[in-house]
């Protein structure tokens, strides 16, 4: 069954160059985006997906509602957080006690980091799939 990852932030030109990058880097991938959290909860909705990117600060739906939304329809879907202006603690207390932020990701984002962050949540992935 092939990977999928979700990418939802709402600047389009961040959007378009994770998305490229991302896809040239994961080509067995299947890679979709959404510019905002309401969009991205639609896409996760029709098409479950194993990891997603997400910005915090979103229009019509903040990153933040939009994972435990995310979380309540597919508990071990891997989160990964990429944000300018949110500390990972302001994160971490925004969501709630007991839940789980995989990875938190500095802006601007260090694509290194972020490699590193998907492919120890691929390793979770697949630890799940079994």
């Amino acid at each position: 069954m092939k990977l999928r990852m979700m990418v939802v932030e709402d600047d389009r030109d961040t959007l378009e160059i994770l998305g490229v990058v991302l896809q040239r880097k994961y080509v067995d991938m299947e890679i979709r985006t959404a510019n905002n959290g309401r969009k991205g909860v639609d896409l996760f909705t029709q098409e479950s997906f194993d990891i997603v990117i997400t910005d915090v600060n979103m229009p019509e739906m903040d990153g933040i509602a939009m994972v435990q939304a995310l979380r309540a329809m597919k508990p071990d879907v891997q989160l990964i957080f990429i944000t300018a202006d949110t500390g990972r603690a302001t994160v971490e207390h925004s969501v709630g006690t007991g839940f789980h932020l995989d990875h938190y990701i500095a802006k601007p984002v260090d694509y290194k980091d972020l490699f590193v962050a998907i492919e120890k949540s691929l390793e979770a992935v697949n630890a799940c799939r079994g």
